[in-house]
């Protein structure tokens, strides 16, 4: 029973989003998360945020991360079932729309082959709640993940800040450094309080001082300093940030974190009601779509 208890009080202080937050093993406890909503107008650009101490910790706030604390408290920090058959897709009614998950409006197109279901894992480095779901995130794609999904990883980018932030995580991804990397960025960030992204004077990115600090993380992590120079601010990495930034309008990601099934189906933990249950709705939805082609 305490058990029991111990792993419920877990899964829902992981989806409250202005819980606290376990961190993931071997790290020193995550500060407390919070959500990133997308503004009114997401194709307008965002005001910069205000200017803040550079060593600020991610704010808790609200349901996950919103765009509001990407502009506020955390922008300094930036700083599916194996293969299945249609016999074996869910039933209907083991996850209710709009309650264990949602539908975009409009369909997205995906870019996985015939037979399989793209899921797009939503995130930002400067949420609390995306480096405590990460492990979670790596464990299930490597043990339980159906063959015929394909995860891609999507920063958010709703303003100059996140833009900085998702600059450096399509950097490590270009560099091919991704599964090396992607927590060291989260630890950095959410353990040593280590900032990225700097504030200048009138509120705007300093980003110079941002570039400069993703250098030496970089070359501190075995990136040359050739590869760095024409891979930051390289037109790949220009167009990653403008396809992110028109993704993050087109699946409303209000939020963070947050995943997309196949272009059309949105979840998250609190949706989901847990983080194992995160997982079987995302597998099953998965197996559903697969089944239905």
């Amino acid at each position: 029973m305490n058990r029991i208890l111990l792993c419920a009080a877990l899964a829902l202080g992981l989806a409250a989003c202005g819980g606290e937050s376990p961190a993931p093993a071997g790290d020193a406890a995550a500060p407390p998360a919070a959500t990133e909503s997308v503004p009114a107008s997401a194709a307008e650009p965002i005001a910069p945020p205000p200017k803040l101490d550079a060593t600020a910790v991610t704010a808790a706030t609200g349901d996950g991360e919103t765009v509001e604390d990407a502009s506020f408290a955390a922008s300094p920090v930036a700083a599916a079932v194996a293969a299945s058959t249609a016999s074996l897709a869910p039933p209907a009614s083991k996850w209710q729309a709009d309650v264990n998950y949602t539908l975009l409006p409009v369909a997205q197109p995906v870019s996985t082959a015939p037979g399989d279901v793209e899921v797009t894992a939503i995130f930002w480095y400067g949420c609390g709640h995306c480096f405590v779901l990460e492990p979670h995130y790596e464990a299930w794609e490597a043990r339980g993940r159906p063959d015929y999904v394909k995860v891609v990883r999507m920063h958010v980018v709703w303003n100059e800040v996140t833009r900085e932030d998702a600059r450096l995580f399509y950097t490590i991804e270009a560099l091919g450094k991704l599964k090396q990397l992607n927590m060291t960025v989260f630890r950095e960030m959410h353990v040593n309080h280590r900032p990225f992204t700097v504030i200048a004077p009138g509120n705007r990115v300093d980003t110079a001082a941002t570039e400069k600090n993703a250098r030496a993380f970089l070359l501190e992590n075995g990136v040359s300093a050739e590869d760095f120079g024409r891979t930051y601010r390289s037109f790949s990495i220009e167009n990653k940030l403008r396809q992110a930034e028109n993704l993050t309008r087109r699946y409303l990601a209000d939020h963070t974190p947050m995943t997309v099934v196949q272009g059309k189906y949105v979840t998250d933990v609190t949706l989901a009601g847990g983080v194992d249950q995160l997982f079987e709705v995302i597998n099953d939805l998965a197996a559903r779509e697969r089944a239905a082609r």
